[in-house]
This record gives structure tokens, C-alpha cells and sequence, in this order.
């Protein structure tokens, strides 16, 4: 373990006690001071854990199971033969009187039909007369026959239990009448004459044993068990939420724990505690070292657990609203302000303990962890990556509609329509609680913390800032350099997933230094001769020019730049050498046949880029410089031009280690290189020189193509000399002409040797007082 990483320790271990004995702390004070009675039929107001094991008999449930119990045992019958004898005999007694209404008399005369009619009337009052008169009809073998078939009906209906007229009338609905569809006499006969005889004759068949059924509903009774409460100990007795029965206030009698105890509630809360930092801490040490290795970074995120902690108490404690309140819970807030201080990643990480405290603390509202959960998350993408102040603004409508949505949906899903209103209303309200947090925090923890987000760089983006309006003032030529700088870079940063605004920033701050000597600085010197020519001394020259970047530091500490812009200043030229003035040296000790100049003093002190934006601001200052340089020696620069510069400082930048330290991949480089080459083009095309009399503009167009058939010429005489190298000069020419060096270390592609010893040669072989080309440090 090095020192730093011991260093770190101790902040670290002040972040994880604050998160960890935080959480508890305030949900303990809570249960210290609000010493709310628990009453049966209500909700109780806390969480209360067994010390014991405690039964409690529940009265009225044993005696309503017992009562139950009873009841569902069936009567005991006993068959009542006389019943069933009579029922019979009733049958067989109605058919007898039909057959002997039909019979001769003494004399010997059958009864004429109206006589058999009359008689039947009488006799039969069950019958209709269309069932007399089908009666009547019937031949003796007809009428045996429906006689036999009534009878067995009839001893079918003897031999069921029919307890009870209900039972009596059952049976002739049903079992009655399929017996009569299954007949063999006919429909009408049926209906009519066996269905009203068959059913005057029913009466109930058997009889309730009543001592018998008191014995046995007695003992179904009796075998119901006491109902009881057991609660074990270590279990609640009663959770937060929940609405208390009697029995639950008579089990916190039994055990004493009817009253608040506000130690039980912390170490309940205490170990919850633990866990969530426990998964909270190994998050960050295995995914995200560089916070774990901020203490400041972590003491953030643990204030932002125990500042929601104590907002989620005071709105679960404070009793309006009804359950509905607990909508406004904040998680979208704080997923924000966790997202803007650290990332998405963050974000997400942060909410997980957010919901488990949500469930601790409500967990008889089914809708709120889910609502919680979504409406966290989702904030995160809402918020995404700001760029612009109005995204805030977007984001806080956005946010509060989303939050309306889910409010009102999970309400239906877990409680119906019911409190809807509510719903939607505290949807309302916790998005523009979010919109307050997330506006009125920000500034606050940034400062507190000094921690630099897209909102404080939104800040120093404003051209109207202090230091950017000195630059302006006293340094305009740097201040559009600065301008134009910040475009590239931005550009280019999009162009490979880095920070565009970040690196704008930096961009704009890199030159401040400046502002002390401005008229060192050859963009600067307007109408005035080069004060480097009256030093004429190229040590003396070059610590001017290397001091701008020190001075920018110094600047920046006045002005309290926050520490991202402040590396911006210290890497933008990295170790490089100041290039004009260490050859001015080496010709001059050519000249005098003087000790070759030390090239370590000609280097800037500051430190290598080692962010993918501080190396983009690096590429993207030197060549802006340069092409800029090269632009006022040429009328025009072509497309050719402008990449040939670009790319020859890019291998130059690698070659020298530049960007050894930053995590630029060879495919970043050529995104980067396209990015600036495009950009400078739209900057330094060719154009047209209008004159004031429309009559010359031909006249200007044809000198524009003059200009560009001599370019072309040019570019002919190149191709004829490098075709007279041999084939191998050949390639190596036009790799050190258009080909880009990759980084050391950088495995992504392969290393052209060929390349690199071109390069080489090319500068062993250049003279010792070669002409400045496109150096980006504006020395005059």
C-alpha cells in the first residue's frame, strides 16, 4: 500500500461511518420523538419486534370456528316406515278408485263416462279435468300399466331422505320429473295424471334425530383447537403501516412493549444500515476506483443517502395526506443530483438503498417501492447528460409528468381507483420538489464538495465571465483563438464519447495566462513590432512563452477554477518543447561553435495530458495554431494542406510521448484527426474576393482557378520527384506524409516502422536553422 492510498483512508473510512451510522441515527431520532400510541383498528406508526415468544387466545374466533364447526355437521335421520308405507298406499289408492269408477255395478252396467267423470271429481281432487278425462280413456291394460310404473316411483321417493317439505319439494322438481320423461306411458298421462297423484301423495320420509345431532355437533365442536396468536421472538408483533388488531395490542401488553423504544428502532435501522454501505462501498472500490480513491466523493454520497433518509422520515411522520403522501418521496431527486454530481452508473447504484429504505419504513403500501424504484430510474435519463441550462427546465416537466403517470397507474394496480386523486396530486407535488432539489442543492453540494458538474461548466462557459472578458480586453487575438480552440475540441470530443463541454471549458481557459504578456504572443501583436526582437535572447523568449501556462494556473487560483479547468491550462502543451526559439538557439550555437542548448529547459513543466479531453485540447491548440500560421503565408489552404499539417503534428505529438498518459485509442486519434481536418477546412477554405463592381467578379474567378491549376501543377511536380525514389523511399515518403503514428502502448493497431524511422531521418537530416513551420506556440 503506497502513501496516497494510506492517505485516503481515513476519509474514507469518516464516509462510510457517516453513511453508515447516518441512516440509523435519524431513523432512531424519529422513533425517539414521535412517541405515537399503537391503537387497535389504525395503522401503527412503528415497527415492534418480539422479545419474546408470546401467545394471546383469540375469544370470539375460537367460539365463531367452533360455532362454525357445529353447523356444518348434517342432521342425524332415522327412516319413518309409516310415512313411507303411506305414501304407497296413497298411490295405490288412487289408481284402485279409478279402476273401480270403471268396474260393472251389481246390476251388472258399466257407468256411462260422464258418470266416470262425476265420480273421479269427487274422489280425485288432485286431477284436472283434462287428467279425468285422460284418466277415464285409459283400457284396463293402459291404466295397469301406468299404475305399476307410478307405484315403483313412488317407492323410489319412500326410499330417499326427504326431511322436510323443501326436501318434498325438490325431489318432485327433479328426481320426479326425470322419472316421468323415462315413462313408458304417454306424455300427456304422464303430466297429467301420474305427476298430481304422485305428488299429493309425497310427504317427508324421515325424521331429524335431534338428541343424536346435539351429540354429534357437540363433538365437531368440541374438536376445534383454541385459535391463538404465537408470534416467536425476533418476529414483529406489528409492522409500520399495517392496521393493528386486538390481538396484536394485547400481545405488546403481554410483552411490555406497548411504548416507543427508540434503541429497538436502531438497531433495526443499524443493520439495514450496514448492509446497504457494506453494498454501497464494494460497488465503488471494484467498478469505480476513482471515486473510491476521492474520499470528498464518497462523503457526497453518503450525505446524499442520509438527506433523503431524513426526508423520506419527515414525510412518513407527518400524518396528511393519508397514505398518498408517501408519492412525494423524492427518489427522481435525489437519482438526479446523483446523476449530475457522478454519472448514470451512480445514479442507478444510489437508488437500490433508497428503496430498500422506502420498504423499511412504509411497508404496507404496496405502490410506493415500485413507484419509488421506476420513478428513480427513469429520472435518470430524463436528466442524461446537460449541455444546455434549459435541459434542467425540460427536465423538471418532464419528470413531474412522468412521476403524475406512474403515480395514478400503481395506485390503480395495488388499490383500484381509491385515493386516485391523491395519487396524482402528490405525483404533481414531487415533481416540482425535484425541480426545487435538484436547482436549489446542486450549487450548494458542488461548492461543498468541489465537485464540477455540466452545471458549473455551464457557468464558466459564459463568455461574460470575469477572466474571459479580461482576455477579451486585453488579448483579443487570443481570445478568438481561445473561441475557435473550443469549437474544435468540442467538436472532436463528440466525435469519440468524451466530454464535449468539458473540453470546451478547458478550451476556453487554456490561454489565460496570456493576459500578462499579451503582446509576447504573435496573435496579439497588432500594429506593434515583436518585443522578442529587442530580448534577442531565445532562453529569455522561451521562458516568457512557457511562462503563460504557470501564470494561467496562478490565474485560475484567484478566480477559484474549479480543478478540471486548472489541468486544462497545466496539459494543453503537456512537456513540449518550445520549438521557435530552441532552433533560434541551436543556430546560434552553431553560429558561435557554442555548447549544443540544453532542449530540457526549452520544455514546458507542466504534465502530460492524461484525460481524453486535456489530450484533445492538446491536438486541437497546436493545429488550429498552425493551420492559422500557415493560413496568412497562403491566399488559400487546401484540403490537402490542412491534413498534411494536422496529421504531421498529431505523429509529432505521439512521437514525443505526449499523450503516453491519455487514455486515447488509436481509433480516437483518427476520429479525432478527420474531426479537426474537417473543422479547419470549413474555417480556412479557399474563398472568393468580391470586388465592389459587380463587372469584376469574372475577372476574380478566374484568378481563383489560376491559383488552383498552379496548385494542381505543383502537386504534379511532387508525384514526378517521388516517383524518381526508389520503391521503398516511395512508401515511407507517403506514410511520413499522410500516415498518423499511434500511441506508445496502444495495441488497437499495429506500428508502421517504416513510418517512424522516415521520421526520424527526416529530422536528422533537416538543417540546423530551419524556417518556423506551423508552430502553435504564437510567439511573434
Amino acid at each position: 500500500m503506497d502513501r496516497n492510498t494510506r492517505a485516503q483512508w481515513p476519509g474514507r473510512i469518516a464516509a462510510l461511518v457517516v453513511m453508515m451510522m447516518g441512516i440509523p441515527t435519524v431513523l432512531g431520532l424519529a422513533a425517539f420523538f414521535t412517541e405515537a400510541p399503537i391503537v387497535s383498528g389504525e395503522p401503527s406508526p412503528r415497527t415492534v419486534i418480539a422479545a419474546e415468544q408470546v401467545r394471546v387466545v383469540d375469544s370470539e374466533e375460537t367460539e365463531l370456528q367452533r360455532r362454525q364447526a357445529a353447523e356444518e355437521v348434517d342432521p342425524v335421520v332415522t327412516p319413518d316406515l309409516e310415512a313411507q308405507t303411506a305414501l304407497i298406499d296413497r298411490v295405490i289408492d288412487a289408481f284402485d278408485v279409478a279402476a273401480t269408477t270403471a268396474s260393472p255395478g251389481p246390476d251388472g252396467t258399466i257407468p256411462s263416462r260422464s258418470d266416470q267423470i262425476a265420480a273421479l271429481e269427487e274422489r280425485l281432487t288432485m286431477l284436472s279435468t283434462e287428467g279425468i278425462d285422460l284418466l277415464v280413456g285409459l283400457t284396463s291394460s293402459q291404466l295397469s300399466v301406468a299404475r305399476a310404473e307410478a307405484i315403483d316411483i313412488a317407492r323410489s321417493a319412500a326410499a330417499t331422505e326427504l326431511e322436510d317439505t323443501d326436501d318434498v319439494q325438490r325431489w318432485a322438481d327433479n328426481d320426479l320429473q326425470r322419472a316421468l320423461a323415462l315413462s313408458t306411458v304417454s306424455q300427456p298421462v304422464a303430466a297429467q295424471v301420474l305427476d298430481p297423484i304422485i305428488r299429493d301423495a309425497l310427504r317427508p320420509t324421515f325424521t331429524i334425530d335431534v338428541d343424536a345431532t346435539s351429540e354429534a355437533r357437540a363433538a365437531a365442536s368440541a374438536q376445534v383447537e383454541e385459535v391463538a396468536l404465537v408470534i416467536q421472538r425476533g418476529t414483529p408483533i406489528v409492522r409500520v403501516g399495517d392496521t393493528v388488531t386486538d390481538l396484536q395490542v394485547q400481545a405488546l401488553r403481554d410483552t411490555g412493549q406497548d411504548g416507543t423504544d427508540p434503541t429497538q428502532e436502531f438497531a433495526q435501522a443499524l443493520l439495514l444500515s450496514v448492509i446497504l454501505t457494506t453494498v454501497v462501498a464494494v460497488y465503488v472500490r471494484t467498478y469505480r476506483p476513482t471515486i473510491w480513491n476521492t474520499p470528498k466523493q464518497l462523503m457526497l454520497m453518503a450525505v446524499l443517502l442520509v438527506m433523503f433518509t431524513a426526508i423520506l422520515v419527515a414525510i412518513n411522520t407527518v400524518d396528511v395526506g393519508g397514505n398518498e403522501r408517501h408519492f412525494l418521496i423524492p427518489v427522481g431527486a435525489m437519482a438526479m443530483l446523483a446523476t449530475i454530481l457522478f454519472d448514470a452508473r451512480i445514479g442507478v447504484l444510489l437508488v437500490i438503498p433508497m428503496v430498500a429504505l422506502i420498504s423499511y419504513q412504509v411497508p404496507g403500501q404496496l405502490g410506493i417501492v415500485p413507484f419509488a424504484a421506476v420513478s428513480g430510474l427513469l429520472s435518470i435519463p430524463i436528466i442524461g447528460r446537460l449541455t444546455a441550462r434549459g435541459q434542467l427546465r425540460q427536465a423538471a416537466w418532464q419528470s413531474t409528468l412522468a412521476y403524475i403517470v406512474l403515480a395514478g397507474a400503481f395506485t390503480v394496480v395495488y388499490s383500484g381507483t381509491e385515493g386516485i386523486t391523491g395519487a396524482l396530486v402528490a405525483g404533481a407535488l414531487n415533481g416540482v420538489l425535484t425541480a426545487m432539489m435538484v436547482n436549489g442543492l446542486l450549487p450548494f453540494l458542488e461548492s461543498l464538495f468541489g465537485i464540477i458538474t455540466a452545471n458549473s461548466l455551464l457557468d464558466f462557459a459564459d463568455r461574460n465571465h470575469p477572466l474571459l472578458r479580461e482576455l477579451e480586453d486585453k488579448a483579443i487575438g487570443t481570445y478568438n483563438h481561445s473561441v475557435m480552440v473550443a469549437n474544435l475540441a468540442s467538436r472532436a470530443c463528440r466525435k469519440i464519447g468524451a466530454d464535449p463541454l468539458l473540453a470546451e471549458v478547458m478550451a476556453l481557459y487554456h490561454d489565460i495566462g496570456k493576459v500578462a504578456k499579451p503582446y509576447f504572443f504573435v496573435e496579439n501583436q497588432v500594429a506593434i513590432s515583436n518585443p522578442h526582437d529587442q530580448l534577442d535572447d531565445p532562453r529569455q523568449s522561451a521562458l516568457i512563452i512557457q511562462r503563460h501556462v504557470t501564470d494561467g494556473i496562478e490565474m485560475a487560483a484567484v478566480h477559484k477554477l474549479p480543478p478540471e479547468i486548472v489541468d486544462g491550462i497545466r496539459t494543453h502543451h503537456g512537456t513540449t518543447v518550445v520549438a521557435y526559439f530552441y532552433r533560434q538557439a541551436l543556430q546560434r550555437a552553431e553560429d558561435d561553435a557554442g555548447p549544443e542548448p540544453d532542449e530540457a529547459f526549452f520544455r514546458y513543466k507542466g504534465r502530460k495530458p492524461h484525460s481524453r479531453e486535456q489530450a484533445v485540447l492538446m491536438l486541437s491548440d497546436c493545429c488550429e495554431g498552425a493551420v492559422r500560421a500557415a493560413s496568412q503565408n497562403s491566399a488559400t489552404m487546401s484540403r490537402d494542406q490542412i491534413s498534411q499539417i494536422v496529421t504531421g503534428l498529431i505523429s509529432d505529438r505521439v512521437a514525443d510521448g505526449q499523450l503516453d498518459d491519455s487514455p486515447l485509442t488509436f481509433a480516437d486519434l483518427r476520429a479525432v484527426e478527420q474531426s479537426l481536418i474537417e473543422a479547419l477546412e470549413g474555417v480556412y477554405h479557399p474563398r472568393i474576393q468580391y470586388p465592389k463592381d459587380p463587372k469584376k467578379t469574372v475577372e476574380a474567378v478566374k484568378q481563383a482557378r489560376l491559383e488552383t491549376e498552379e496548385e494542381a501543377r505543383a502537386a504534379e511536380a511532387a508525384d514526378a520527384a517521388r516517383a524518381q525514389l526508389p520503391p521503398g523511399e516511395q512508401a515511407d515518403a507517403d506514410e511520413a506524409n499522410t500516415g498518423v503514428v499511434r500511441r506508445r502502448g496502444q495495441a488497437t493497431q499495429p506500428v508502421n516502422e517504416a513510418m517512424v524511422r522516415s521520421l526520424d531521418a527526416a529530422r536528422a537530416a533537416a538543417p540546423r536553422n530551419p524556417a518556423p513551420v506551423h508552430d502553435q506556440d504564437s510567439h511573434g
